[in-house]
């Protein structure tokens, strides 16, 4: 009973963060090394009543440090909720806030079979842009243990399948001196990925192809292809029909990559995949997460061979699968 109790539990956590992310507090905390109930409530004109129990709350959560009537930022926070680090941090946060304000109609998603909408037409551009800057914080997260387990040596066009702000892409280029990256995305995404290219060491090897890679040429031929966190977004049906097209747009002995959530040959775990599985029930047609026996045999349906795979952090499957040389 414990664990259930715990597990129920568990939302009011994470309501006080994301509250503290989407209200400003920890802006406020970027910029205040410490501060007072009273000087805290006068800046967001709140009653302090309300901000003396968040405060104190996130205090009990190991986020803020309070002594005598000064808060502070505990210092494993400040490592990332700092001027650098929190503004793509914050983007992540609110995505997850909007998520969670879509999670309570799991209910309504179950009687209908499809996937929550909210009803404010506005919101759609500012989704995406929050949604493409949460996915730099992710891939910022992640960049350095995918150059570690997948060596691209030798090879010269990648192909960055739904790349976003392209973080990936900049890695790889930038440790490959011979390589050249198209991040394929939705037109929308190309302001945000060419900032991010401007930044890199290598900007004229970077480039933006703006479409739906479900419909659209994807231009190439390419060596090597990226599909990191793509395949959720979809049925069985509509990957065999996405890896037929990416296998046709490479070259032979191109190189395929997968990276995605991973779900065990039961569906019953590992947790965090379970839970992506609903938050794709929530947002999308036809999402789901996936075994690797699924997604292998997709890859050896498209054509693929050579097929090996790697564990990211014990929750994310990595990928490999090559196109016969000999195709023509």
């Amino acid at each position: 009973m414990d664990k259930f109790v715990e597990d129920i539990y568990q939302y009011r956590r994470a309501v006080v963060l994301l509250t503290a992310a989407k209200t400003g507090i920890f802006d406020y905390f970027v910029k205040h090394e410490q501060t007072t109930l009273q000087e805290i409530s006068r800046f967001f004109s709140w009653n302090s009543r309300g901000i003396e129990i968040i405060l104190n709350a996130l205090c009990a959560l190991g986020y803020l440090n309070k002594k005598n009537d000064n808060y502070r930022l505990s210092d494993s926070l400040r490592t990332t909720v700092n001027q650098k680090e929190f503004p793509l941090l914050k983007e992540w946060l609110l995505h997850e806030w909007r998520l969670l304000t879509r999670w309570v109609h799991l209910p309504e998603v179950l009687e209908s079979g499809l996937p929550f909408r909210e009803p404010e037409k506005n919101t759609v551009h500012r989704n995406h842009r929050n949604f493409i800057y949460s996915m730099a914080h992710r891939e910022q997260e992640n960049t350095r243990v995918l150059l570690e387990k997948i060596d691209l040596s030798g090879y010269k066009k990648l192909l960055d399948l739904g790349g976003g702000p392209g973080l990936f892409s900049i890695a790889f280029v930038e440790k490959y001196s011979d390589l050249k990256a198209t991040v394929f995305d939705a037109p929308e995404t190309e302001n945000i990925a060419q900032e991010f290219f401007k930044k890199s060491r290598v900007p004229t090897r970077l480039q933006f192809r703006g479409g739906d890679f479900r419909n659209d040429d994807l231009g190439g031929p390419f060596d090597v292809v990226l599909l990191s966190s793509i395949l959720h977004i979809y049925s069985p049906e509509e990957n065999i029909r996405l890896l037929h097209k990416v296998y046709d747009s490479m070259l032979p002995g191109g190189k395929i990559i997968i990276r995605d959530f991973l779900l065990n040959k039961n569906k019953t775990g590992p947790l965090m995949g379970n839970l992506f599985a609903v938050n794709m029930l929530i947002n999308t047609e036809n999402g789901n997460a996936y075994t690797y026996r699924e997604m292998k045999t997709w890859l050896k349906e498209s054509g693929f061979v050579e097929i090996k795979k790697a564990y990211l952090q014990g929750r994310m499957l990595l990928m490999e699968g090559i196109k016969l040389a000999d195709s023509l």
